[in-house]
Order: structure tokens, then C-alpha cells, then sequence
């Protein structure tokens, strides 16, 4: 930009580049060489290359009456409520929408499921793969919900640079990440990524039909189509579909990180040598509310049954007494159940229970991979921001 300010230009939006660059070739010819450091040069040269790759130009689609529209990807993020993620515009108090932009077109060309993972990532921070899981099949772009809306009237960019408007194609994604599910805020950086300004000031949970009811007029259309094309009980029946039910036994020499976890709860080096190689049974059983479930589980001789709690699919309280490995010292425990998108998950879906303890936060998946029982900890201890992640493996017990 010092290059640009030379020419007369000062700080002119990068977008505009193209249309002013011979022009600006010229008038550099009438000013002397400068003489830069290489430090100063590279800086330079770097500010430029990120300015200019900001903003390629989108990709458009015409119609048959010869209208063009620029292609955008809507990036829709599902919680295990079923509840859309949405932020509020910068300096727009009540303005909220979900994270969207242009498909990059030219030498930065992208799909419309790219461009909705970047612009994820741009205005909201989230990544795929960590925060979220990819709902919608990275090769069939063509199946999109998709919506043509104007933006004629608005004296936006979009209508001086010719176009009618936008047509939307909705990408989904659904959450991968326990702390992204309670509160959006904690995870989400707002501060515009990847040389980009941040778009939104505040995230938050809603329901579909209030994003609906309440977003700009001339957005309605694209959110009024995702809600009648998209159906959001397909989650619920895909957790359901899940079958855990069966009696499974550790297989500790298949288990990685048992020891360290629980030396972090407290326990000796010896002792968590020796309870991780103890034989540990559950008995999985469906509850008879859908995606909830019984499990017993049983003392180190397999037979005699030591606990059995009912999970049920939101916030509840745990009584118990007596010392837990897991829990400490007796009282209550708070605890949530819900399920979560799982990359590693044969149905790429894990049950997930959320446990708040004397000794800290425990995180527990449970997945199907390969015909095992995956039970994925990450316990934090109270005061500590880093957790430690155990892995245990389960297989199915053969049917007396």
C-alpha cells in the first residue's frame, strides 16, 4: 500500500485493483527509484501479495435472462439440538446471520464446499475437522440447497459491480467439539482471519424458526429454503441409529494414556499401573427413550454388577457415595449428555457425557470403530487449562 500511496491512490480497496493497474504503471514511471532495505522490501512485497489474494474475483452464475449473480457459499453449522450457529453483524446491533461470502474465482478458484470451510474459519475461527465435521459430501457440490436473492436497492458493492444479487448454496456442518456445543463464545474467535475484517461482534445458538422470523428481509429466502429442504431430524435418527447394546470388556493392551490419566486424578504411579490393567465390563442396554441408554457396570470378576446409571440426553445430576477413581470423594456430580459429530466414528457420530467433578472436567466420547467400543477421556484438572486424553478400547463379549 506505501507502493499504491505513491501513485495517488492511497489506501483504494484492493477490489478495485484490477481497473486502475495500467493506469498505476504509468504513473510510477514518472517518480525516481527509492531505495528500500531488504527487510523493508519484503514486508512490502508481503503486505501486497496478502492484500491483492484477499479478494479475488467470485465466480457468478447467469441466468436465462442474462442476470448475473454471484456464487456464494452459506456455511450452516448444526449443534445436537438442532440449533444454528449465527452471528451478529459489526456494528449492525441486531443484524445476525450465519457465516457466508463469494467462491473464489481465477487462479484462487474453489468449490462452494471450500469456500463455506473458509469462510468458517475467516469469520468465526472454527476449522473443519476440529470444531466441525462436513455434513454435506465434498463431491456433490450440485446438491446443495440453494437461493437466488437480490440485493437490487441496498447500494451494496454487489449491486455497482453489476450483479442482481446473490445465489446462496447452504454447505452444513454439524459440531465436533464439546466446548463449541455448551458455549460458542468461548470457542469462536471474532477477530476476522486470514487478513480478512472481523464480520461479526457476538455468536450464539437459535433455533432455525427464530433465525427465520427474525433475519433481514431481504436474507429471508435462503433461510426460509434451508428450513423447508433440510431435514434436521435426520441428525436425530442418525443418533439413534447407533447401537451400543451388548456386554464389552476392556482390552487394556489396546488402551493408550489409562496410566496418565489417572495419575492426573491423583493416583500413584503403582496404583494406576494396576487399576488400568484390571478387567472393566459394561452392559450397554437401550433406555426406553430414544438415544438413551442403561449401562451397568460390573466389579473386577465381570459377574457382579457395581453401578448402573440411565444417560439421558441433557443436563442431569449424579449422587454417589464413597471414593471415585474417576469423581473423588462422594456428593453430586453434573452431568450432560448429547452427541457429537466424530471424524474418527464408523457413523461419524459419538455419544458424549460432560462431567463436572471435585477433581475437574472429564470429557467422555463413546464410538463404534471396526466392531469396538471407543471410550475417548479428556480429563482437566480444576485450575488447569490443558487436558490429558485416554483412549479405551471395548470389545463385544460373545453371547452365552
Amino acid at each position: 500500500r506505501r507502493l499504491y500511496s505513491l501513485v495517488g491512490f492511497g489506501t483504494t480497496s484492493s477490489r478495485n485493483l484490477g481497473q486502475w493497474c495500467g493506469f498505476a504503471c504509468n504513473r510510477l514511471s514518472q517518480f525516481q527509484p527509492i531505495s528500500l532495505s531488504g527487510k523493508e522490501a519484503v514486508a512490502i512485497h508481503r503486505r501486497s501479495r496478502m492484500t491483492l489474494s484477499q479478494h479475488p474475483p467470485s465466480q457468478f452464475v447467469t441466468d436465462d435472462d442474462g442476470l448475473k449473480w454471484r456464487l456464494c457459499a452459506g456455511a450452516a453449522v448444526f449443534n445436537s439440538k438442532n440449533e444454528l450457529l449465527i452471528g451478529e453483524r459489526v456494528g449492525k446491533p441486531g443484524a445476525w446471520q450465519t457465516a457466508q461470502g463469494g467462491v473464489d474465482g481465477g487462479d484462487k478458484s474453489e468449490s462452494v464446499t471450500e469456500a463455506a470451510i473458509r469462510e468458517l474459519y475467516e469469520e468465526v475461527g472454527l476449522e473443519e475437522g476440529k470444531h466441525v465435521l462436513l455434513e454435506t459430501p465434498v463431491d456433490e457440490d450440485a446438491s446443495h440447497i440453494k437461493c437466488k436473492y437480490k440485493t437490487e436497492g441496498t447500494g451494496s458493492w454487489l449491486e455497482k459491480a453489476g450483479f442482481s444479487g446473490q445465489e446462496l448454496n447452504w454447505v452444513i456442518f454439524r459440531v465436533a467439539d464439546s466446548n463449541l456445543e455448551t458455549d460458542p463464545s468461548n470457542v469462536c474467535n471474532l477477530s476476522g482471519l486470514g487478513g480478512e475484517k472481523p464480520e461479526f461482534s457476538a455468536v450464539r445458538w437459535e433455533s432455525l424458526d427464530w433465525v427465520v422470523e427474525n433475519i433481514w428481509e431481504k436474507k429471508a429466502r435462503p433461510y426460509q429454503l434451508l428450513r423447508e429442504k433440510y431435514d434436521l431430524e435426520c441428525w436425530n435418527s442418525r443418533c439413534a441409529g447407533i447401537d451400543f447394546s451388548g456386554r464389552w470388556s476392556r482390552d487394556s493392551k489396546r488402551c493408550v494414556g489409562v496410566v496418565e490419566g489417572l495419575v492426573a486424578r491423583g493416583l500413584t504411579e503403582e496404583s494406576a499401573q494396576t487399576k488400568a490393567a484390571e478387567p472393566y465390563v459394561q452392559q450397554w442396554k437401550h433406555h426406553t427413550t430414544n438415544r438413551e441408554w442403561v449401562v451397568t457396570t460390573y466389579t473386577t470378576d465381570g459377574q457382579t454388577p457395581r453401578r448402573e446409571l440411565h444417560y439421558p440426553v441433557r443436563e442431569f445430576d449424579e449422587s454417589y457415595e464413597g471414593t471415585s477413581t474417576i469423581f473423588g470423594n462422594g456428593g453430586k456430580v453434573k452431568r450432560r449428555c448429547f452427541y457429537l459429530a466424530e471424524k474418527d466414528s464408523d457413523a461419524e457420530i459419538a455419544h458424549v457425557t460432560v462431567s463436572e467433578t471435585s477433581l475437574g472436567k472429564e470429557e467422555s466420547l463413546r464410538y463404534l470403530k471396526d466392531g469396538d467400543l471407543i471410550l475417548k477421556r479428556t480429563f482437566q484438572s480444576s485450575g488447569q487449562s490443558d487436558g490429558i486424553t485416554s483412549t479405551e478400547v471395548f470389545t463385544k463379549c460373545e453371547e452365552n
